[in-house]
């Protein structure tokens, strides 16, 4: 009787520690699928929340190579500053504005740069 009621009580606790177990790898596996909703969503907010790209970011954006964004980016030419792509300008630093890059696409849509 005595070994009995030690079987079962073996069992019993057999059956707690894989219920625990299951318990425990579900949370997790909850818990890592919320975080990466949440990367998901602060990446989507942050490229929204920027509306001036530096020309690393401007090259990125437009999938071109650094010989492609020279032949558009802004450069002085007798003390004036020609450009083929809208800017600002602080300091020494050239900034792009995202709206009016997509409008210049839409605009230069066709074109071809020397």
């Amino acid at each position: 009787m005595k070994q009995l009621s030690t079987n079962i009580s073996l069992i019993i606790l057999a059956l707690c520690i894989l219920a625990g177990a299951w318990m425990i790898s579900n949370a997790i596996q909850t818990s890592d699928s919320q975080n990466a909703d949440e990367q998901v969503t602060v990446n989507m907010n942050s490229t929204e929340e920027h509306q001036l790209m530096s020309s690393t970011e401007l090259k990125d954006y437009l999938g071109i190579t650094d010989e492609q964004l020279e032949s558009i980016y802004p450069r002085k030419q007798d003390d004036v500053v020609i450009s083929e792509i809208p800017y600002i300008k602080m300091g020494y630093e050239y900034y792009f504005p995202v709206k009016a890059i997509d409008r210049w696409l839409e605009e230069t849509e066709g074109k071809s740069f020397q």
